[in-house]
Protein backbone atom coordinates (compact mmCIF):
# COMPACT_ATOMS: atom_id res chain seq x y z
CA UNK A 1 0.00 0.00 0.00
CA UNK A 2 1.25 3.47 -0.89
CA UNK A 3 2.27 5.21 1.97
CA UNK A 4 0.61 8.27 0.92
CA UNK A 5 -2.91 8.84 -0.80
CA UNK A 6 -2.06 9.00 -4.57
CA UNK A 7 -4.51 11.83 -5.47
CA UNK A 8 -2.60 15.13 -6.06
CA UNK A 9 -5.49 16.64 -4.13
CA UNK A 10 -5.47 14.76 -0.96
CA UNK A 11 -2.21 13.56 -0.25
CA UNK A 12 -3.11 12.16 3.28
CA UNK A 13 -0.26 10.53 4.61
CA UNK A 14 -1.86 6.91 5.06
CA UNK A 15 -1.47 4.78 8.68
CA UNK A 16 -1.38 1.33 9.73
CA UNK A 17 -4.48 0.98 10.47
CA UNK A 18 -5.53 2.33 7.04
CA UNK A 19 -6.00 -1.28 5.99
CA UNK A 20 -8.54 -0.74 3.47
CA UNK A 21 -7.66 0.01 -0.21
CA UNK A 22 -10.03 3.38 -0.54
CA UNK A 23 -8.33 6.65 1.25
CA UNK A 24 -10.45 7.37 4.55
CA UNK A 25 -10.09 11.04 3.79
CA UNK A 26 -11.44 11.08 0.36
CA UNK A 27 -12.48 7.92 -0.74
CA UNK A 28 -10.39 7.34 -3.73
CA UNK A 29 -9.13 3.64 -4.69
CA UNK A 30 -5.29 3.80 -3.68
CA UNK A 31 -5.11 0.54 -5.29
CA UNK A 32 -6.47 1.16 -8.85
CA UNK A 33 -5.94 4.83 -8.93
CA UNK A 34 -4.92 6.17 -12.05
CA UNK A 35 -3.47 2.31 -12.95
CA UNK A 36 -3.64 3.12 -16.56
CA UNK A 37 -1.47 5.68 -16.25
CA UNK A 38 1.10 3.71 -13.58
CA UNK A 39 1.34 0.42 -16.06
CA UNK A 40 2.12 2.70 -18.94
CA UNK A 41 5.10 4.36 -16.95
CA UNK A 42 6.36 0.85 -15.95
CA UNK A 43 5.94 -0.58 -19.21
CA UNK A 44 8.12 2.57 -20.51
CA UNK A 45 10.98 1.65 -17.35
CA UNK A 46 10.90 -1.98 -18.48
CA UNK A 47 11.00 -0.86 -22.22
CA UNK A 48 13.82 1.21 -21.47
CA UNK A 49 15.90 -0.92 -19.15
CA UNK A 50 15.71 -3.44 -21.89
CA UNK A 51 17.19 -1.46 -24.78
CA UNK A 52 19.95 -0.97 -22.44
CA UNK A 53 20.50 -4.00 -21.67
CA UNK A 54 20.46 -5.32 -25.54
CA UNK A 55 23.21 -2.48 -26.29
CA UNK A 56 25.27 -3.88 -23.81
CA UNK A 57 24.68 -7.29 -25.16
CA UNK A 58 24.87 -6.58 -29.06
CA UNK A 59 28.64 -4.44 -28.01
CA UNK A 60 29.08 -7.90 -26.00
CA UNK A 61 28.35 -9.96 -29.26
CA UNK A 62 30.82 -7.81 -31.39
CA UNK A 63 33.23 -7.83 -28.51
CA UNK A 64 33.76 -11.49 -28.64
CA UNK A 65 32.84 -12.89 -32.35
CA UNK A 66 32.18 -9.48 -34.00
CA UNK A 67 34.29 -9.69 -36.92
CA UNK A 68 37.32 -12.90 -37.97
CA UNK A 69 39.96 -10.36 -35.70
CA UNK A 70 37.71 -10.72 -32.81
CA UNK A 71 37.21 -14.59 -33.32
CA UNK A 72 40.96 -14.71 -33.53
CA UNK A 73 41.71 -12.45 -30.30
CA UNK A 74 38.76 -14.87 -28.72
CA UNK A 75 40.64 -18.29 -29.76
CA UNK A 76 44.05 -17.03 -28.60
CA UNK A 77 42.84 -15.50 -25.28
CA UNK A 78 42.29 -19.28 -24.19
CA UNK A 79 45.83 -20.12 -25.77
CA UNK A 80 48.13 -18.67 -22.59
CA UNK A 81 46.00 -20.87 -20.19
CA UNK A 82 46.48 -24.25 -22.11
CA UNK A 83 49.86 -23.56 -22.81
CA UNK A 84 50.41 -23.70 -18.84
CA UNK A 85 50.06 -27.39 -19.65
CA UNK A 86 53.19 -28.10 -21.60
CA UNK A 87 56.22 -28.61 -20.20
CA UNK A 88 57.76 -25.29 -18.50
CA UNK A 89 60.67 -26.73 -16.55
CA UNK A 90 62.31 -29.84 -15.81
CA UNK A 91 64.58 -30.88 -13.10
CA UNK A 92 66.99 -34.47 -13.37
CA UNK A 93 69.34 -36.52 -10.95
CA UNK A 94 72.14 -37.16 -12.34
CA UNK A 95 74.02 -39.97 -9.84
CA UNK A 96 75.77 -43.15 -10.52
CA UNK A 97 72.99 -46.42 -9.52
CA UNK A 98 69.86 -43.89 -9.57
CA UNK A 99 67.01 -44.10 -11.90
CA UNK A 100 65.18 -41.63 -11.00
CA UNK A 101 62.86 -40.24 -13.83
CA UNK A 102 63.27 -36.37 -14.69
CA UNK A 103 60.79 -34.39 -12.93
CA UNK A 104 59.10 -32.52 -15.83
CA UNK A 105 56.97 -29.25 -14.21
CA UNK A 106 53.82 -27.47 -15.65
CA UNK A 107 50.47 -26.38 -14.76
CA UNK A 108 49.02 -29.48 -12.75
CA UNK A 109 52.55 -30.72 -11.38
CA UNK A 110 53.05 -26.96 -10.28
CA UNK A 111 49.29 -26.67 -8.92
CA UNK A 112 49.43 -30.11 -6.82
CA UNK A 113 52.44 -29.35 -5.35
CA UNK A 114 51.20 -25.83 -4.09
CA UNK A 115 48.17 -27.72 -2.80
CA UNK A 116 50.25 -29.96 -1.10
CA UNK A 117 53.30 -27.40 0.19
CA UNK A 118 54.38 -26.78 3.79
CA UNK A 119 53.79 -23.66 4.75
CA UNK A 120 55.45 -23.76 7.78
CA UNK A 121 58.22 -25.93 6.30
CA UNK A 122 58.71 -22.86 3.45
CA UNK A 123 59.13 -19.99 6.03
CA UNK A 124 61.57 -22.15 7.93
CA UNK A 125 63.54 -22.73 5.45
CA UNK A 126 63.13 -19.32 4.41
CA UNK A 127 64.95 -18.11 7.88
CA UNK A 128 68.04 -20.48 7.36
CA UNK A 129 70.48 -18.48 6.43
CA UNK A 130 72.14 -21.72 4.02
CA UNK A 131 68.86 -22.11 2.16
CA UNK A 132 67.09 -18.60 2.21
CA UNK A 133 68.53 -17.69 -0.98
CA UNK A 134 67.80 -20.62 -3.03
CA UNK A 135 64.04 -20.64 -1.19
CA UNK A 136 63.61 -17.12 -1.99
CA UNK A 137 63.95 -17.56 -5.74
CA UNK A 138 61.70 -20.57 -5.21
CA UNK A 139 58.98 -18.52 -3.63
CA UNK A 140 58.99 -15.56 -6.61
CA UNK A 141 58.73 -18.42 -8.81
CA UNK A 142 55.81 -19.45 -7.78
CA UNK A 143 54.15 -16.52 -6.97
CA UNK A 144 54.70 -15.29 -10.70
CA UNK A 145 53.80 -18.40 -11.80
CA UNK A 146 50.12 -17.84 -10.00
CA UNK A 147 50.29 -14.57 -11.36
CA UNK A 148 50.42 -16.05 -14.73
CA UNK A 149 47.71 -17.98 -14.43
CA UNK A 150 45.59 -15.19 -13.02
CA UNK A 151 46.48 -12.70 -16.54
CA UNK A 152 44.86 -16.18 -18.34
CA UNK A 153 42.18 -16.01 -16.41
CA UNK A 154 42.29 -12.10 -16.99
CA UNK A 155 42.17 -11.57 -20.50
CA UNK A 156 39.17 -14.33 -21.15
CA UNK A 157 37.22 -12.01 -18.32
CA UNK A 158 38.40 -8.38 -20.37
CA UNK A 159 37.41 -10.37 -23.79
CA UNK A 160 33.55 -9.19 -22.91
CA UNK A 161 35.17 -5.57 -22.43
CA UNK A 162 37.48 -5.85 -25.27
CA UNK A 163 35.58 -2.46 -26.74
CA UNK A 164 35.45 -0.26 -23.85
CA UNK A 165 37.27 3.13 -24.03
CA UNK A 166 40.29 1.62 -21.68
CA UNK A 167 39.87 -2.05 -23.72
CA UNK A 168 43.55 -1.35 -25.14
CA UNK A 169 45.46 -0.20 -21.99
CA UNK A 170 43.78 -3.26 -20.39
CA UNK A 171 45.00 -5.72 -23.11
CA UNK A 172 48.74 -4.24 -22.53
CA UNK A 173 48.66 -4.40 -19.00
CA UNK A 174 47.26 -8.12 -18.82
CA UNK A 175 49.65 -9.09 -21.94
CA UNK A 176 52.65 -7.24 -20.47
CA UNK A 177 52.22 -8.54 -17.33
CA UNK A 178 51.37 -12.20 -18.66
CA UNK A 179 54.49 -12.44 -20.58
CA UNK A 180 56.74 -10.71 -18.10
CA UNK A 181 55.32 -13.34 -15.18
CA UNK A 182 55.87 -16.19 -16.84
CA UNK A 183 59.29 -15.55 -17.69
CA UNK A 184 60.17 -13.78 -14.87
CA UNK A 185 59.22 -17.38 -13.39
CA UNK A 186 60.91 -19.54 -15.21
CA UNK A 187 63.98 -17.60 -14.64
CA UNK A 188 63.46 -17.31 -10.96
CA UNK A 189 63.03 -21.29 -10.73
CA UNK A 190 66.63 -21.48 -12.48
CA UNK A 191 67.82 -19.02 -10.00
CA UNK A 192 66.32 -21.54 -7.36
CA UNK A 193 67.88 -24.38 -9.09
CA UNK A 194 71.56 -22.56 -9.34
CA UNK A 195 71.39 -21.80 -5.78
CA UNK A 196 70.07 -24.93 -4.85
CA UNK A 197 72.63 -27.24 -6.42
CA UNK A 198 75.63 -24.89 -4.82
CA UNK A 199 74.16 -25.79 -1.03
CA UNK A 200 73.13 -29.56 -1.55
CA UNK A 201 74.54 -31.76 -4.67
CA UNK A 202 75.72 -30.71 -8.16
CA UNK A 203 74.48 -33.74 -9.66
CA UNK A 204 70.93 -31.74 -9.96
CA UNK A 205 70.19 -30.36 -13.13
CA UNK A 206 67.32 -27.50 -13.45
CA UNK A 207 66.55 -26.78 -17.07
CA UNK A 208 64.01 -24.08 -18.37
CA UNK A 209 61.51 -25.65 -21.19
CA UNK A 210 60.43 -24.20 -24.08
CA UNK A 211 57.04 -24.00 -22.42
CA UNK A 212 57.20 -20.81 -20.80
CA UNK A 213 58.63 -19.32 -23.92
CA UNK A 214 55.22 -20.17 -26.21
CA UNK A 215 53.19 -18.57 -23.12
CA UNK A 216 54.99 -15.25 -23.51
CA UNK A 217 54.48 -15.23 -27.27
CA UNK A 218 51.02 -15.99 -27.21
CA UNK A 219 50.77 -12.98 -24.66
CA UNK A 220 52.22 -10.77 -27.16
CA UNK A 221 50.00 -12.67 -30.23
CA UNK A 222 47.45 -11.02 -28.11
CA UNK A 223 48.35 -7.69 -27.39
CA UNK A 224 49.32 -7.60 -31.59
CA UNK A 225 45.63 -8.45 -31.95
CA UNK A 226 43.75 -6.34 -29.68
CA UNK A 227 46.54 -3.28 -30.95
CA UNK A 228 45.89 -4.27 -34.92
CA UNK A 229 42.02 -3.82 -34.08
CA UNK A 230 42.44 -0.55 -32.23
CA UNK A 231 44.03 0.52 -35.17
CA UNK A 232 41.66 -0.37 -37.75
CA UNK A 233 38.85 1.38 -36.12
CA UNK A 234 38.03 -0.95 -33.56
CA UNK A 235 34.79 -3.96 -34.09
CA UNK A 236 31.62 -2.90 -35.93
CA UNK A 237 28.63 -3.23 -33.68
CA UNK A 238 25.05 -4.04 -35.35
CA UNK A 239 22.61 -2.44 -32.65
CA UNK A 240 19.17 -4.89 -32.64
CA UNK A 241 16.03 -2.24 -33.10
CA UNK A 242 14.89 -1.88 -29.77
CA UNK A 243 11.33 0.66 -29.47
CA UNK A 244 10.30 2.12 -26.57
CA UNK A 245 6.51 3.10 -26.52
CA UNK A 246 6.56 2.53 -29.87
CA UNK A 247 9.35 4.92 -31.00
CA UNK A 248 12.96 4.42 -31.84
CA UNK A 249 14.88 3.84 -28.70
CA UNK A 250 17.54 6.27 -30.82
CA UNK A 251 14.48 9.07 -31.32
CA UNK A 252 13.59 8.74 -27.50
CA UNK A 253 16.92 9.58 -26.28
CA UNK A 254 17.17 12.25 -28.75
CA UNK A 255 13.70 13.88 -26.85
CA UNK A 256 14.99 13.08 -23.68
CA UNK A 257 18.13 15.18 -24.48
CA UNK A 258 16.08 17.43 -25.48
CA UNK A 259 14.34 17.90 -22.54
CA UNK A 260 10.70 16.29 -23.76
CA UNK A 261 9.45 13.30 -22.17
CA UNK A 262 7.70 9.76 -23.54
CA UNK A 263 4.34 11.89 -22.52
CA UNK A 264 5.20 14.71 -24.62
CA UNK A 265 6.00 12.21 -27.85
CA UNK A 266 2.76 10.63 -27.33
CA UNK A 267 0.85 13.81 -27.33
CA UNK A 268 2.71 15.22 -30.49
CA UNK A 269 2.12 11.66 -32.24
CA UNK A 270 -1.54 12.12 -30.97
CA UNK A 271 -1.93 15.24 -32.23
CA UNK A 272 -0.57 14.62 -35.50
CA UNK A 273 1.70 17.53 -35.27
CA UNK A 274 4.69 18.08 -37.38
CA UNK A 275 7.27 16.48 -35.35
CA UNK A 276 5.09 13.56 -35.08
CA UNK A 277 4.23 13.01 -38.65
CA UNK A 278 8.23 12.61 -38.36
CA UNK A 279 8.15 10.43 -35.16
CA UNK A 280 5.49 7.99 -37.03
CA UNK A 281 7.09 8.09 -40.51
CA UNK A 282 10.57 7.38 -38.72
CA UNK A 283 8.32 4.10 -36.94
CA UNK A 284 6.54 3.07 -40.31
CA UNK A 285 10.02 2.85 -42.11
CA UNK A 286 11.99 0.93 -39.32
CA UNK A 287 9.13 -1.15 -39.40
Amino acid sequence: MATHCPNPACGYKLKWKDWRQNCPVCGTNVVYYNMEKRLEEEADRVETENAAVQKRMDRMKANLVGSPWAIARLVLLFLPLGALFLPLGRVELHAPFVSEAPVTLQAISIFSALAKLDVGALFALLGDRVFVGAFLWLTVALVLFVLTALACLAGLISAVFAGGPKALLRAVVISVTGAAAILGSGFSFLAFGNRLVKVVSNQLEFQLQWGCFVVAILFLAILAVNIYIKASGGIPVQYKPCFISGFPEEEVQTALAQGLTLDDMRRKLKAGGDEAGGVNGHVAQTN
